[in-house]
């Protein structure tokens, strides 16, 4: 039955800018906005469920909502009870790696004691992390995976939630202007779930490679740290490249951040924002905890603009020279700043005289201060997302617009013979519009069920083009731990167009069992069964002359 609702009727108390009086503009002329879609109501993020799928999360009401095929449909797919106060409400969401199969979704928010939405409640259940069922048209069968505290708040909730390349789930939540030892207060109260980045299983236990692990202890709360000393945070985003994870952070009066967020990262709250350099105590009254390290902000703005989402693009449909650049936005003056990385991909490459410090020193004009170097995108309100499409196009939700925006090519402003809307000048396949990237490694791939296995992999398509395919090789674990090598491979699939495939073998002999390793490939060329880097790798062997087929049943 619909819930009585209590719903605030005002953005006064929200920490979010006010929606854009002008156009969105974008400072590379191969691009334009387009509008998805329009009329949500405090969208705070996003996640695809299939290409032209969104699920999208709305802020106080505590409503999931569909957009399919650019309609945001009547009906949420979910509604849940939320305290919406400050920062709080309905706030992440993550579907998981293993969706075909599983039909699990993840949410993050501030669940309401009562069964109606709320401002300001007294009391609320916690900052909580559910798993939910997809169906194909609902949310349903929640599971509380993590309970996190909710005062005293009611800002800093953090909320973003994301699967990383290794499988894990990553979720930050801020300080609740907490005074602990994860503030970096020695003498302070214990560990509580403040001001962390957390990487767990879909369990809620920790990863047993987190840098604070007990093996006596998975579910102790330092058991799921991944990194600690964060004030508050808006956005995470993973290297498709390196792996590595990527965050901001959001200052007091001085000193918001980008990160690049190592394992046992302390990122130095409340005794550090901004570079150490500028910090006269210096690391010495920091709290450190066994295995951590205080590294300096990658970037940093002196007067805080509160960034925001992050994201890689993956494809060159989004320009030659943008693809696997920085995007990070911002709430206070709506923007989308741009930044190149080294060659190394470990630091940001700032080469204009004003940000060779890293720092945007900005105490005159908030928003245009020695910004010229990485200006990209204006007038979209506060960002609260952005995301890789399935389509190579990055999307941008709009807290105070109420959209979903799409940075999408100019079309006509450059050559592209064969209309995949990739420049020829980076299109490595301009004859074949299913291809327009050569492959690199498929980050993650899966394994599920007793014979006969399904084999999944994630998605390329958006990445490398949608003519992209999937070389499957297999072999027995009991050989390649005999000789060290993959002598014994063979070709399980060549040409596999989807994301998984059921292994039609019979089962392997008892005490034996399969291994699986997966490759793509378009008309650009070969990807690579191994990682993709120099340090030799056994896997390399593979990528090289020719295997017999594993044959049938």
């Amino acid at each position: 039955m619909p819930r009585k609702r209590i719903v605030a009727l005002t953005l006064a108390a929200l920490s979010f800018g006010a929606a854009p009086a002008f156009a969105q503009s974008l400072n590379e002329p191969a691009l334009i906005v387009q509008s998805v879609v329009s009329g949500l109501e405090q969208p705070t993020s996003m996640a695809f469920l299939g290409p032209d799928d969104i699920l999208v999360l709305q802020k106080a009401d505590g409503r999931v909502r569909r957009v399919t095929g650019g309609v945001l449909q009547a009906a949420p797919v979910l509604d849940v009870a939320v305290d919406s106060l400050s920062e709080r409400g309905l706030l992440g969401i993550a579907v998981d790696p293993d969706f075909a199969v599983t039909r699990h979704v993840y949410l993050y928010y501030t669940e309401s004691s009562t069964p109606l939405d709320t401002t300001g409640e007294a009391n609320p259940l916690g900052n909580r992390i559910y798993q939910y069922d997809w169906d194909g048209s609902a949310l349903v069968n929640p599971a509380l995976i993590l309970d996190l505290p909710w005062s005293t708040g009611p800002n800093h909730d953090g909320g973003v939630i994301a699967f990383g390349p290794d499988g894990f789930l990553y979720a930050v939540i801020g300080d609740l202007n907490r005074s602990g030892k994860l503030q970096n207060i020695p003498l302070g109260p214990d560990p509580d779930d403040t001001g962390v980045i957390l990487r767990i299983d879909t369990n809620g236990l920790g990863a047993p490679d987190n840098p604070f692990y007990t093996p006596a202890e998975p579910a102790a709360r330092m058991s799921r740290y991944f990194a600690y000393g964060v004030r508050n945070s808006f956005g995470l985003a993973f290297d498709a490249r390196t792996g590595d994870l990527w965050d901001t952070e959001n200052g007091p009066n001085s000193y918001d951040e980008v990160n690049r967020v190592i394992p046992g990262f302390n990122s130095g709250w409340n005794r550090i924002m901004g570079p150490d350099s500028r910090d006269p105590q210096g690391i010495g009254d920091l709290w450190v905890a066994p295995g951590s390290i205080y590294r300096d902000p990658e970037f940093s703005w002196f007067i805080p603009v509160a960034p925001t989402a992050l994201v890689f693009p993956e494809s060159p449909i989004v320009g030659c020279a943008l693809q696997h650049e920085l995007l990070v936005g911002d709430s206070n003056c709506g923007q989308i700043y741009r930044f190149k990385l080294n060659a190394a991909r470990d630091a940001l490459a700032l080469s204009s005289a004003p940000l060779v410090d890293r720092v945007m020193d900005n105490a005159t004009n908030r928003c245009l201060d020695e910004v010229g170097e990485i200006a990209f995108g204006q007038s979209f309100g506060s960002v609260t997302d952005l995301e890789n499409g399935p389509d190579g196009m990055i999307y941008v939700v709009s807290i105070t617009t109420g959209r979903i925006f799409r940075i999408a090519p100019r079309p006509g402003f450059f050559p592209d013979a064969d209309g995949d809307g990739a420049d020829d000048a980076c299109d490595c396949a301009a004859g074949d519009a299913g291809a327009y990237a050569a492959p690199g490694e498929i980050p993650r791939q899966r394994l599920l069920g007793a014979a006969p296995h399904t084999v999944f992999w994630d998605s390329r398509t958006g990445a490398f083009g949608p003519g992209t395919t999937t070389t499957i090789v297999s072999g027995l674990a009991g050989g390649l731990r005999a000789s060290g090598g993959y002598a014994g491979a063979c070709d399980l699939a060549v040409g596999v167009a989807g994301t998984s495939f059921v292994d039609p073998r019979a089962a392997p002999p008892v005490g034996e069992a399969y291994y699986y390793l997966v490759r793509a490939q378009n008309s650009c060329g070969q990807g690579t069964f191994g990682d993709g880097t120099p340090v030799p790798d056994p896997r390399d062997e593979l990528d090289t002359g020719t295997r017999p087929s594993c044959g049938s049943p």
